[in-house]
């Protein structure tokens, strides 16, 4: 946030005027990334430097009370606490500035953006670092740059110029002739310019990123000459404002995208079903069928019948001919029951989808509503905390009137066979491989089909090792042929008269 060696140089002689002669208290951190040193300054008034080292935020703060967290805090640079602060010393040029302890150490800011760091700094001592992955100088002063603004060559006017963030650079280009200068003329220029930062106005702007400038863009939202409540202030805005505005955004764009998913999910299932309710009903081709079993012939691919509902027209019927006009007639009309079904869940669908849309317009509605950050929390924690749904602890799958379980991990597996399965359900697994238990309920007293039988099959030998593999062997046997044997892990079981069928992975 602090890109600037004007402003620091003027944050730094603030701090000098308030710390020099005062005593270091305490120095401990409570949040990742962030270091809070206690002062206590020459009238016994309290002082903290709370400064944010995150690459993201870089932050700093000089309030005059600060209330430590009781838990997950820790002391840091113990050595120097209760030690007088001699001197604050300012890099030449340089954004980093030291604080001078009467045992001959220092502690070191670099002010660096994304590498910002804190170091202790002892002759006789290796260098400590609050941020460890970034090395600590052995010496501050080797920092600083042997720049005199009153005497310049060109070597040194480049390096001076390289301390001009784009704030100064945009003002240079935009308020004078900066760029159109020969060398003498900067000479002249130059001195004039610096001594205007050091006794600028500092503005805060809140229009975008949150800013520190020494220019008046007529976007600011504050003007002091204190650097450190222009600090205060930008740390006010950031953490109120700012931060509270890039959550909101992210949190309305997540429940943004969910409506828009929601009402796609509606559009699409309402053309699904107007669909299938235009095209022609599979039990309507059924009564055709069997109205015309007496013009069926073996081994028929399709007839052409009279349109019992649209008498004017002809029909045709395709037909499989390795089964009877009656069987043919039946698959119709399970289908057609499918089909009733179907349509009936995905309206089901549309009402619980619309009901969700008008969950996420209250709570769209209120997140833009909410001004600040406590309220935003209560909110995100309340508001957008859906409530658990209750389920059962499996994966459960349809085919026509039979249920299909699968378990999801091994506890899951047992639940599903010995809490939830009776003993004449139809149990399921991959055959010497690791996978799911799976469970057809079996429904009255006829067998299941071999159909269904195939369809669980092949999920068993989905969700298992065997899912890659192009064939995969699958055991089945009723529940009551599965036992636990005692003391062993979650999952595993001892099957007899087990069946195998060899199937392909499908989900």
């Amino acid at each position: 946030m602090y890109h600037n060696y004007y402003f620091i140089n003027r944050l730094s002689k603030k701090l000098s005027t308030l710390l020099t002669g005062g005593h270091l208290t305490e120095c401990f951190s409570q949040n990742k990334n962030e270091l809070i040193f206690g002062f206590k300054l020459l009238d016994n008034n309290p002082f903290y430097i709370q400064s944010n080292l995150d690459s993201q935020l870089n932050l700093w703060c000089f309030p005059e009370v600060f209330n430590r967290a009781k838990k997950n805090s820790i002391n840091l640079f113990e050595s120097i606490i209760g030690k007088k602060i001699l001197a604050v010393n300012q890099s030449n040029f340089d954004r980093s500035f030291e604080l001078l302890l009467n045992d001959h150490s220092a502690l070191l800011f670099q002010i660096y953006g994304r590498r910002s760091n804190i170091s202790l700094i002892n002759k006789n001592k290796t260098p400590q670092s609050f941020k460890s992955k970034l090395m600590a100088p052995n010496d501050s002063q080797s920092l600083a740059q042997d720049i005199n603004i009153f005497n310049l060559n060109k070597k040194s006017l480049e390096a001076l110029e390289k301390t001009f963030d784009q704030d100064i650079k945009n003002y240079l280009k935009n308020n004078t002739q900066y760029e159109q200068l020969n060398f003498n003329e900067k000479k002249v220029f130059i001195p004039t310019f610096i001594e205007s930062l050091n006794t600028a106005h500092l503005f805060v702007s809140d229009k975008g990123l949150p800013k520190i400038s020494l220019f008046d863009t007529e976007l600011h939202c504050f003007k002091t000459d204190d650097p450190i409540i222009a600090c205060n202030e930008l740390y006010k805005i950031f953490t109120q404002k700012y931060l509270t505005q890039q959550k909101k955004d992210r949190i309305m764009r997540e429940l943004n995208k969910k409506r828009k998913q929601a009402a796609n999910y509606i559009e699409k299932s309402e053309v699904k079903i107007s669909h299938l309710r235009d095209r022609r009903s599979l039990e309507e081709v059924a009564h055709m069928i069997m109205a015309n079993l007496h013009n069926i012939n073996p081994n028929d691919t399709q007839i052409e019948v009279q349109d019992l509902y649209r008498e004017t027209t002809n029909v045709t019927i395709k037909l499989k001919p390795q089964i009877s006009p009656q069987r043919n007639a039946e698959i119709l009309y399970r289908k057609s029951k499918n089909q009733r079904l179907e349509i009936n869940k995905i309206k089901e669908n549309i009402v619980a989808k619309k009901k969700v849309i008008q969950q996420l317009d209250q709570k769209i509605e209120a997140i833009d509503l909410t001004k600040d950050w406590k309220t935003l929390q209560r909110l995100i924690k309340t508001t957008l905390s859906d409530p658990p749904v209750k389920g059962l602890p499996f994966n459960t799958f349809s085919m026509t009137d039979y249920s299909i379980y699968v378990g999801r991990n091994n506890k899951s597996n047992d639940v599903l066979t010995f809490d939830y399965a009776k003993k004449d359900d139809l149990w399921l697994h991959v055959k010497d491989a690791p996978g799911s238990h799976v469970v057809i309920k079996k429904q009255g007293i006829l067998p299941i089909p071999k159909s269904i039988i195939e369809r669980a099959a092949a999920l068993a030998a989905y969700f298992s090792k065997r899912k890659t593999e192009n064939m995969a062997p699958v055991i089945y046997t009723e529940r009551k042929y599965v036992r636990k044997i005692k003391g062993s892990l979650p999952g595993q079981v001892v099957v007899t008269k087990e069946k195998v069928l060899l199937v392909q992975p499908k989900l």
